[in-house]
């Protein structure tokens, strides 16, 4: 018997119940009110909802079914059936399901809401936000529409329309405010740069949840940025404390504690180690965050800003290595290989070297182009220093240099083709460089461009980063027609803006001055921001593109070699460089030799090399030219770790039977007018090989010393030779270790060799015969000659 007003009772209870959540006790009063009257569509329609609900679609689709049929205008219903049929991602049946209910009931928000929502998922933005819009038309007031619109507007990256739609909600439900819900508010005011909003949301969501790690993580890097850099780290540390298993906020927590130090300008030891071990820990707890990798790389690569000494530096990078796995191994091993090499472990820079070429084969092709651009400048950098094979090294660099240019072309930058004018002017030369100071790009490069600026050229000088001035940035700045330094502090930023620079300046030839030395700079080169762009000077070619040239001689590059290259190599007439001579500080030759335990019978031998370019091959030889030469002495003078250099030539000594005071390592000096007295107290400079040296070789020769070069297959071993060929001397020129130790040998017991070296060398700086080598003049015009054919050319091809 029907009791349509015992049905309404139950109805009421149920509506109770679920309000407070308890489903299951809802059903059963619904089912019961159905029982006083079979036809009550408002419980049938309750029941779809709450099977719904608990993800029973059968019996969900059963009820909706049985609620339109006895009311085929059921609005709700036909709302209901869209829900369950959106849950079981059958789009168009749902939405056909809520298009149905607002047909009947134009002004049925829940109805449009729940369609946006189905738009939503399906992947139509444009609908969805229609949607949504209407029900908010319709009903204003209910947050839940505000905060899923406000959802979708994130998902579009319309952050601030996202943010207001969120805050809308809020103002209308405030308890609908959870934690979470405020960490994703105030994480995306603080992609807004909004830093103060953002910080007020952080607090909420800890006033709501004091233990969420993830809002004080989140709320100590907005502090960082509005500037309270001590708050912030306080916050991250108390996140450390919270959470020690979320790696993001140890790498947080290392990078604020970094940026302390620099602010501060020092780090002890501690600190510094702390900071590493923030940055070990996220690797740890996950081996693949590539921002802690690249973090702890800059932190602990050669050139550390804090002053940690190298036993400090090469720990943390044995620590880092060990900890590394799969393919970001690759990464780890780069500080231990670049300290190894500048600290002077040549043994171990080689087996790093070898087991990170061995692991490139397998691994190359799943690193990050980030990381692929701290492989492409180190090993590019190290393989030289390490090994001269030109078949092993180019194919390396070529290697290297196509996963460059994949990198590179990812991250291109549209630019329009620069055509040359229809006249000639005079040549517009740039150079890129951020050692337009006291430093071997300064000292070999200033002489020939102070010419060059005399033939007509326009030069105009672009640093690529933050450099010291001293008195040779001066002497740049007044030769240049412009001295560039970009504004902007960050590199990319800097780079965009010397690019738009030397496109505004009309560049014809663009010169790259450093390579690989200084890769970043190598990202402006590749955007080809001047008809015509090389390389030149600072390292061998930089294997970055077809369309550039690298400008060597004919002893460093010799013909036949072209095949090899990616860049398309020019040749200077005579040798790579040229200089017009060097300054030093005066000194008695005796007084400086007594002090340093020299007498005037010594034959003293000197070696200027940095660690990174002395190995045990190089060290045994020289000491075998001491073995062999009686009352000679070696001195060494460089940079490195002392210890590993002493122990490399206290090694050669005890091995060869030579007493080890007869090597003498010499500090390095403050300027470098006092380094070069060491050329006046020296007879023989042994060269470095595989790597020569360069800007060192050149003032031996200058200051009149006889050199012994050992000649290799690639240009850095090569550049001796080169000198000694400019100079038409072939006394010194060794192509195998017992040459060079037969040429030492014979310039050591020999001084009428010696002394014919010394004429030829004083001999050609004279006017009447001065070697291409001292003659910038000649060069520049050389230079300028070449540069007007390969402009003349671009204007054929084009």
């Amino acid at each position: 018997m029907i009791d349509r007003e015992k049905a309404g009772v139950w109805i009421q209870r149920g509506y109770q119940l679920r309000a407070k959540g308890q489903y299951s006790e809802a059903i059963a009063f619904y089912q019961e009110a159905l029982n006083f009257n079979p036809d009550e569509v408002e419980a049938y329609c309750q029941l779809g909802d709450l099977y719904w609900r608990q993800g029973q679609f059968i019996e969900a689709i059963a009820h909706c079914q049985g609620a339109l049929k006895l009311d085929p205008q059921s609005a709700e219903a036909y709302k209901t059936l869209g829900n369950i049929l959106q849950s079981q991602e059958k789009w168009t049946a749902a939405e056909r399901a809520y298009e149905q209910a607002v047909q009947i009931l134009p002004k049925f928000a829940a109805a449009h809401a729940n369609l946006g929502s189905l738009y939503y998922r399906r992947g139509d933005p444009e609908r969805a936000i229609a949607s949504y819009q209407t029900a908010l038309v319709l009903e204003p007031s209910q947050a839940g529409i505000h905060w899923n619109l406000g959802m979708l507007y994130h998902d579009l990256g319309r952050l601030g329309e996202a943010v207001e739609s969120w805050e809308q909600a809020l103002r209308i439900q405030p308890e609908m405010g959870t934690a979470q819900q405020h960490l994703k508010i105030g994480n995306t005011l603080l992609a807004l740069a909004q830093v103060e909003a953002a910080i007020h949301h952080y607090q909420q969501a800890i006033a709501l949840q004091p233990n969420f790690s993830q809002a004080q993580s989140n709320l100590g890097n907005a502090l960082i940025q509005q500037g309270s850099l001590e708050e912030g780290i306080a916050a991250l540390k108390t996140a450390q404390t919270l959470s020690p298993q979320l790696p993001g906020i140890h790498y947080n927590l290392g990078t604020a504690l970094l940026q302390q130090g620099y602010q501060h300008q020092n780090l002890s030891g501690s600190e510094w180690r702390g900071v590493v071990d923030c940055f070990l820990q996220a690797i740890a707890l996950d081996p693949d965050l590539i921002a802690a990798h690249h973090a702890l790389f800059y932190l602990i690569r050669s050139r550390d800003p804090f002053g940690r000494d190298f036993d400090s530096l090469r720990h943390a990078a044995e620590d880092y290595l060990s900890l590394a796995q799969g393919p970001l191994r690759l990464l780890a091993a780069l500080p231990y290989l670049s300290l190894c090499l500048h600290g002077g472990y040549s043994d171990l820079a080689w087996e790093t070297f070898l087991t990170i070429e061995t692991q490139l084969q397998s691994d190359l092709d799943s690193l990050d182009f980030d990381s692929i651009a701290l492989l492409y400048s180190r090993l590019m950098f190290s393989q030289p220093h390490l090994r001269d094979d030109a078949r092993a090294n180019l194919t390396l660099a070529k290697l290297l240099g196509s996963k460059n240019q994949a990198r590179l072309n990812q991250q291109s930058i549209s630019l329009p083709h620069l055509p040359h004018p229809p006249t000639l002017p005079p040549l517009k030369i740039g150079f890129l460089s951020p050692h337009f100071r006291r430093h071997s790009i300064g000292w070999c490069s200033a002489d020939i461009i102070r010419e060059l600026s005399g033939l007509s050229a326009e030069i105009y000088l672009y640093v690529t980063q933050a450099q010291v001035r001293d008195d040779k940035t001066q002497e740049f700045q007044n030769i240049a027609t412009q001295f560039y330094q970009p504004q902007s502090g960050n590199f990319e930023a800097a780079r965009l803006e010397l690019i738009e620079q030397i496109r505004a300046d009309k560049i014809d030839i663009l010169i790259d001055l450093d390579s690989v030395t200084c890769s970043d700079q190598l990202e402006i080169l590749y955007r080809q921001p001047a008809p015509i762009c090389l390389s030149w000077l600072g390292f061998d070619a930089p294997f970055l593109s077809s369309a550039h040239y690298f400008l060597g001689d004919r002893h460093t590059h010799p013909p036949g070699i072209e095949p090899d290259y990616i860049e398309q190599l020019i040749r200077m007439p005579d040798s790579f460089v040229a200089v017009s001579g060097f300054k030093r500080q005066s000194v008695e030759r005796e007084v400086v030799r007594l002090s340093l335990g020299i007498s005037w019978k010594h034959i003293a031998y000197l070696c200027v090399a940095p660690g990174k370019k002395l190995n045990r091959e190089l060290v045994k030889a020289q000491i075998q030219i001491l073995k062999e030469v009686p009352n000679s002495v070696l001195l060494h003078k460089g940079e490195g770790e002392r210890s590993a250099i002493l122990q490399l030539y206290q090694q050669a000594c005890t091995e060869l039977g030579v007493p080890t005071n007869r090597v003498i390592l010499i500090s390095r000096t403050s300027t470098e007018e006092q380094h070069r007295a060491i050329y006046e107290c020296a007879d023989i400079l042994l060269d470095s090989y595989p790597y020569n040296g360069g800007t060192h070789t050149l003032e031996a020769l200058w200051f009149n010393l006889p050199l012994v070069t050992r000649v290799g297959e690639l240009c850095l071993a090569r550049m001796g030779y080169s000198f000694l060929n400019t100079l038409g001397i072939e006394s010194g020129i060794a192509r195998s270790w017992e040459e060079y130790i037969d040429w030492g040998i014979q310039l050591g017991q020999n001084v009428k060799i010696r002394q014919e070296i010394r004429h030829q060398l004083i001999r050609s700086k004279q006017p009447k015969h001065l070697s291409p080598l001292w003659n910038p003049a000649k060069f520049a015009q050389d230079m300028y000659e070449i540069f007007e054919d390969l402009r003349q050319q671009q204007i054929h091809i084009n």
